[in-house]
């Protein structure tokens, strides 16, 4: 080897002697890290680098699927609660259009030009039979054998002033009636809803006039009549009421010419005149409301009622 390469070598050689003694130096100066470094093997180092990637690996897929889960099972209970809704949405309307009218007592008009109709609804405890007599007998009018005659039947109830089953428009939480927490009024609406669908049902025999059709009532009956004749959106041909009350509603300007005929005894124990007076003071000024009061008279129709109705009905029913 000639002197120029030696020479080039020795600057080489210098420099890796210089590094270790700078890495020495480096070692000496920080123990600890050499220490760690000493103890730490290589392999290990790589072998938990390859377990954290598995890991990481392995953990990813399970987080995803939990995820999926969380959002199927949110998803799924929205789904639940929809159909919820709608179920409960579709009873209610269910409940509206399904309104029962239970075997009414039918007295057919004999003329065979039925022009008119009566719609009558019993009181407490009544049925259309107790009043078969009371129509076919005793209350008359002209246009009589042009007129059909439906007397509704209430439905078998549980009544809270017996604690047992009766025949019941509404419920009845005490006797005499002499406020109206003493009944129950959304069962008086509903039993409404019965009267509503005969009423129309028998608008459409008459060539869609309500004006044809004449509702009435005892008691209950009477109560459910008033409250349906002045709320409803229609105006009926006329209304007669034995011994009932009004119903809180609105009453629109065309019905206070709506042709009515009230009567009750100022004696009545079932339902308090007082009452009856106190409920009705917003339409006594009616010009279409005719009130009579039956002097030691108690609840039940007497024979003077019944004449008075007749003349009401025949001046009504033309």
């Amino acid at each position: 080897m000639d002197e120029k390469n030696i020479e080039n070598e020795q600057p080489i050689i210098a420099n890796i002697e210089n590094n270790n003694q700078n890495e020495d130096i480096k070692n000496e100066e920080n123990p600890e890290i050499k220490l760690i470094e000493d103890q730490i093997d290589p392999g290990e180092i790589k072998e938990t680098k390859q377990k954290e990637v598995i890991q990481i690996d392995e953990l990813t897929p399970k987080s995803k699927q939990k995820i999926f889960l969380l959002v199927l099972l949110i998803f799924l209970l929205v789904i639940i609660i929809i159909i919820a809704l709608i179920i409960f949405t579709l009873k209610d309307i269910q409940k509206e259009d399904d309104i029962t009218v239970l075997s009414p007592l039918i007295i057919n008009s004999t003329s065979g030009n039925h022009t008119h109709t009566i719609i009558f609804m019993p009181g407490y405890t009544n049925q259309p039979e107790d009043f078969e007599k009371l129509f076919k007998t005793e209350i008359n009018f002209d246009k009589k054998n042009d007129t059909t005659i439906i007397i509704l039947r209430s439905p078998l109830v549980n009544v809270s002033l017996t604690n047992s089953k009766n025949y019941s428009w509404f419920d009845i939480y005490s006797l005499p009636i002499d406020n109206y927490s003493t009944v129950n009024l959304d069962d008086l609406k509903k039993s409404a809803k019965v009267l509503d669908k005969v009423v129309n049902n028998e608008v459409n025999i008459l060539n869609g006039d309500y004006t044809k059709i004449i509702v009435g009532g005892h008691s209950q009956g009477a109560a459910i009549s008033l409250y349906q004749a002045y709320t409803t959106k229609e105006k009926y041909g006329g209304l007669f009421a034995f011994s009932g009350f009004l119903t809180p509603g609105d009453i629109s300007d065309d019905k206070k010419t709506l042709p009515v005929y009230m009567g009750y005894g100022d004696k009545d124990n079932v339902i308090t005149p007082s009452f009856i007076n106190q409920t009705i003071e917003k339409i006594m000024d009616f010009p279409g409301f005719d009130l009579h009061i039956y002097k030691d008279h108690l609840h039940h129709i007497c024979t003077n009622q019944t004449k008075d109705a007749s003349i009401f009905l025949n001046n009504t029913i033309e």
